[in-house]
């Protein structure tokens, strides 16, 4: 491929940017609906008696948990909750890199659409990755055991949700476009190697 054809290549990228992170931030309220769809029944079933529900502002979510605390700190008939707000924007900044590689690439209607699909579904997973996550580190790592109903967690339980909050909000979301880009259009990208090498 000419060094042209590579230059051309990433000058699209960088224009196809800006509209899909347009689109991205436009169906934002969207994403996180189907997010909050999924993780809150997640997270419902893992811990039924800490976690109430998950209420969706705009593209924001809240994760309610009921909270213990002395008797005589709540009013009668009342329950004790703490709100633990999550963007969910922060887990999938990456999918509208995602789609700018992708139609960047050669463009064919069939293999575009379901790359640019399977693109939307794994950012959407990464959603309830970090939604999750996100949520148990607060309650397990930030909060006061005295808090949770005594639910304790063991050591390993507890580095498994540092891991899993490390991974969803520094890793997933910034390696995932090149690992899909790269996945379905292998072919394409082994015709940049002659180029790159009469660049050097």
């Amino acid at each position: 491929m000419p060094v042209n054809s590579l230059l051309f290549f990433i000058l699209k990228v960088f224009l196809f940017l800006p509209v899909c992170y347009w689109g991205w931030y436009a169906l934002a309220e969207l994403s996180t609906a189907i997010a909050v769809y999924w993780a809150e029944p997640l997270l419902q079933s893992l811990f039924p008696a800490l976690i109430s529900s998950i209420e969706q502002m705009g593209y924001r979510v809240e994760v309610i948990a009921e909270v213990t605390v002395p008797a005589q700190d709540v009013r009668k008939g009342m329950v004790a909750e703490l709100p633990i707000p999550v963007n969910p924007l922060i887990y999938s900044y990456g999918l509208p890199l995602a789609l700018a590689l992708i139609l960047a690439s050669p463009f064919n209607f069939v293999k575009t659409t379901r790359c640019m699909l399977i693109s939307i579904l794994v950012f959407l997973l990464i959603q309830i990755w970090g939604i999750c996550f996100e949520s148990l580190k607060v309650l397990f790592l930030q909060t006061p055991p005295e808090l949770l109903a005594n639910i304790r967690l063991l050591p390993w339980q507890l580095d498994i949700i540092a891991l899993g909050y490390q991974l969803g909000a520094l890793i997933l979301p910034a390696v995932t476009p090149v690992i899909i880009w790269v996945w379905f259009y292998r072919d394409f990208i082994a015709r940049f190697a002659p180029a790159l090498r009469r660049k050097q």
